[in-house]
């Protein structure tokens, strides 16, 4: 194969095949066909490569959920759970577009979620890289202008003036420790399953961040098991299917625990109304589900909930940020301003 260097196949090219998949099955072309339409508007060689891959195993008789099954790091669990049950209930077109849905909806809201958090953390990257050209290049020719004059600094000079000369004695430790810091990190927390867990269990518990990524794994848990309950896959099998896929070790293990109890007999609502990181309506809303047979439809109105009062809470939180952010970037510049216009202007006046 001709694989890219990344191999890598975005939400967003996912969600654009599903849908352009799901028009063409609609319209009546058979699936090889629909798939090799598919490999001429896909312009990442890796994807391409994989849809030739799955049209080549349909070719000899491999069913469709098989042949996306060989490549689990384009199709996740819940996708290929779907097409199995489509393939089993003979509901091909209907499920494949309401996947497609699905597919475009957790794209935009996951998207919505982490635009209201990359916002920030955008700004803090630029100020750092601003204060690290002030400190290696703009103070350093200050302090030779300040030495000459042979003057009592104020201390937001003198404060300046010790933290440049700091990084530009131990600057490269500082570095050294940083990328040592983050290899770590990012090893402990993508790798280990300590990790994994202390990292879930962070973004569910630090305030702000905690509502939207709570009201994510919410939409994400509603949805999926919405989508794969009226896809006609078993509730247990559905629930293991949405732990596997929901994106938070935490709330992964939950939903085992739901899964064996599920298999005792318990009822989903009893083992979820216990776990602290469920909000409680989700609990009561399972409940009713259950007790009126329409768990798809309720879980759906669940789904909808959530993903209303979340973005809700990211237009709420990014008007607050930006006040917030120029607050803080105008502190600094004043801080700065000060410690260099002030002695500055103490030296002219001595000169004049």
């Amino acid at each position: 194969m001709n694989l890219t260097f990344l191999n890598r196949v975005s939400v967003r090219e996912r969600a654009l095949f599903t849908r352009s998949l799901s028009a063409m099955v609609s319209a009546g072309l058979p699936l090889v066909q629909s798939l090799t339409l598919l490999t001429k508007e896909t312009s990442n060689t890796y994807f391409v490569a994989v849809i030739k891959d799955i049209i080549a195993a349909l070719e000899q008789g491999e069913t469709f959920s098989l042949a996306l099954s060989k490549h689990p790091k384009v199709f996740n669990k819940v996708y290929i759970s779907s097409i199995k049950a489509a393939e089993s209930s003979g509901k091909f077109e209907e499920i494949i577009k309401n996947l497609a849905e699905q597919e475009s909806k957790e794209y935009k809201f996951s998207s919505s979620v982490k635009a209201a958090i990359a916002y920030p953390v955008f700004i803090i990257i630029v100020i750092i890289i601003a204060a690290i050209v002030l400190m290696i290049v703009v103070v350093p020719k200050l302090v030779i202008i300040f030495s000459d004059a042979n003057m009592v600094l104020p201390w937001a000079t003198r404060a300046l003036i010790g933290t440049a000369g700091f990084f530009l004695n131990y600057g490269w430790i500082v570095l050294v420790v940083l990328i040592f810091a983050v290899i770590w990190a990012r090893y402990f927390f993508t790798q280990s399953t300590a990790g994994k867990m202390f990292y879930g269990r962070v973004l569910i518990s630090i305030p702000v961040i905690r509502d939207l990524f709570t009201g994510l794994y919410m939409v994400r848990f509603s949805g999926t098991l919405s989508m794969l309950v009226k896809a006609g896959v078993s509730i247990i099998g559905a629930i293991e299917t949405v732990g596997d896929v929901i994106g938070n070790p935490v709330y992964e293990a939950i939903l085992k625990n739901v899964s064996s109890q599920l298999e005792r007999g318990v009822p989903m609502s009893v083992p979820l109304s216990k776990a602290p990181e469920f909000p409680a309506v989700v609990s009561q809303m399972v409940a009713i589900g259950e007790q009126t047979g329409k768990l798809d439809e309720v879980m759906a109105s669940l789904e909808e909930l959530y993903e209303d009062e979340t973005n809700k809470k990211i237009t709420l939180i990014t008007s607050l940020l930006e006040p917030i952010l120029l607050v803080i970037v105008g502190l600094g510049v004043g801080t700065v301003v000060f410690a260099i216009i002030v002695p500055i202007y103490q030296i002219s006046s001595s000169i004049q």
